[in-house]
């Protein structure tokens, strides 16, 4: 087989699985959820919540992310990768606007629960669809012959991103405060769009038919 990048020139089903897989797995971390993971207390104690607030939205993400990946076990052969997809993503960005408003008003009676049920929304909407479609889309949407390399371009993507979006992320909740996850409920929000319109659904499909599908779009 000629090398990825003669086939992605060449080949139709090869091009989108390329774009699909390493557009979904940048969204992965692009989407904020490594920052809500990583600097929730630094984020929320500065915005003037208390320790007991950054405390329970420790729990409550954690807790989140364990149940919702269970649920997902059980639903991704059951509902499918396109509509779980879509569900999450559309969850995530609602959840990131939620934050925000709590965000901006600590001191309201209202803030702090809204601010743990947000992150815990945040967090269980990105393990139901977007984060475990993204990493299984790869060895789905391929051609045999490139599957490996996909896989690990897609892989090299992710990573990359989740090292750009923490890298960044202190820098951002500094210059826009409340607003620090605005960028990335708007980025969801694209991606929305963008699953919506070129992510195909993969469920009870053989590899030759989602090759063929894609070889068609």
């Amino acid at each position: 087989a000629p090398p990825i990048w003669q086939a992605v020139a060449t080949q139709p089903a090869v091009r989108r699985a390329l774009l699909i897989t390493v557009s979904l797995t940048a969204l992965q971390q692009l989407s904020g959820v490594a920052n809500l993971f990583n600097f929730s207390s630094t984020y929320l104690l500065a915005r003037g919540f208390s320790d007991a607030t950054c405390a329970s939205v420790a729990v409550a993400v954690h807790a989140s992310n364990v149940c919702a990946t269970l649920l997902t076990a059980l639903l991704m052969d059951y509902l499918g990768r396109r509509r779980l997809l879509l569900a999450s993503t559309f969850g995530a960005a609602a959840c990131a606007a939620l934050l925000t408003l709590a965000a901006a008003s600590p001191l309201e009676p209202w803030a702090p629960p809204l601010c743990i049920a947000a992150a815990a929304g945040f967090v269980g909407s990105f393990a139901l669809g977007l984060g475990p479609v993204a990493l299984l889309l790869p060895a789905e949407v391929f051609p045999a012959a490139y599957r490996s390399t996909g896989a690990a371009l897609a892989s090299s993507v992710h990573w990359t991103a989740q090292f750009a979006t923490t890298f960044v992320f202190l820098l951002q909740a500094e210059r826009l405060g409340a607003a620090a996850f605005v960028p990335h409920a708007a980025l969801l929000l694209f991606g929305l769009v963008f699953a919506a319109v070129h992510v195909p659904e993969t469920r009870g499909k053989s590899l030759d038919q989602i090759e063929k599908e894609l070889s068609r779009s």
